[in-house]
């Protein structure tokens, strides 16, 4: 990565929820508590239909310029869907929803982000600096910043090369729901209940009781593990072990110099053994 970089991660969005009533939506919907979003932190969070299956995931944060104001930071065409989610819950709650496309998202560098901005502080998730906002989660080498205009990054060299950023979801096994896999996974098939998406300590929400029953009671959990291939593999591709028996599939994958690095969401078949792509 160059020298004052920013990577441009432009199929990110907001979903802007403000209100009296924005935080009880939030609450009786999405599988995150929202008891623990605050001024300087931010948590990681979905949305499950009826069924238990994943509708979207995103960053839950507070916004700063609103007393009753949250942003939900995610994919924008799964976070269209979670704004038709919420919206029937709507007239229940005194409370606003709106798509905010305006805001642009980039990664910086963790080391960057320090020299660049000595004030940061990496003990909090959440950080508001005069023309920008800063999130980070999980042990991620990468920051996320948003702005819509920010001279604080004027000088800056804009990349459109993602590898890095999808590199490091993979490392970090972070997997985020696109329009291409809405409604198709269950949150434990995506490794949500190791990544403190899923808070199993809160109250209900939309599928709430099935998600705790896979939970509690299933004889083996699905397992997320990272392996790299020298073949070429793409999203969504079946695993197989050596007798070709799926033992799971290839949730994200990206093409490195030398190999594919690939995040694979295993079935109850797969006990530790070799892999087949």
């Amino acid at each position: 990565m160059k020298e004052k970089e920013l990577i441009k991660l432009d199929y990110l969005s907001i979903l802007e929820i403000n209100g009296k009533g924005s935080f009880e939506l939030l609450q009786g919907q999405i599988t995150s508590d929202m008891e623990k979003v605050s001024q300087d932190n931010c948590v990681m969070g979905s949305v499950c239909d009826i069924k238990g299956r994943v509708m979207s995931s995103f960053v839950v944060a507070k916004n700063e310029k609103g007393r009753d104001s949250f942003f939900l930071v995610g994919e924008t065409k799964a976070l269209e869907a979670t704004q038709i989610i919420l919206e029937k819950y709507q007239p229940f709650y005194d409370c606003s929803l709106r798509l905010r496309e305006e805001t642009k998202f980039y990664a910086i560098e963790e080391g960057r982000l320090l020299s660049d901005f000595p004030e940061s502080k990496l003990d909090i998730s959440l950080q508001y600096y005069d023309s920008f906002f800063r999130l980070h989660y999980l042990e991620k080498k990468y920051h996320l910043v948003a702005f819509t205009e920010s001279e604080e990054f004027k000088g800056y060299d804009i990349s459109s090369d993602k590898l890095p950023w999808e590199l490091d979801e993979i490392i970090n096994r972070n997997f985020e729901i696109t329009s291409e896999v809405i409604n198709k996974f269950t949150p434990h098939e995506l490794g949500y209940h190791l990544n403190n998406r899923i808070d199993f300590e809160k109250g209900c929400y939309t599928g709430q009781e099935i998600v705790a029953r896979m939970h509690y009671r299933a004889k083996k959990l699905p397992e997320i593990v990272v392996r790299s291939t020298n073949k070429e593999v793409k999203n969504l591709m079946k695993v197989y072990d050596k007798d070709r028996k799926v033992v799971g599939l290839i949730l994200s994958c990206t093409k490195t110099d030398n190999d594919y690095q690939c995040l694979l969401s295993m079935n109850k078949n797969y006990s530790g053994q070799d892999l087949d792509f």
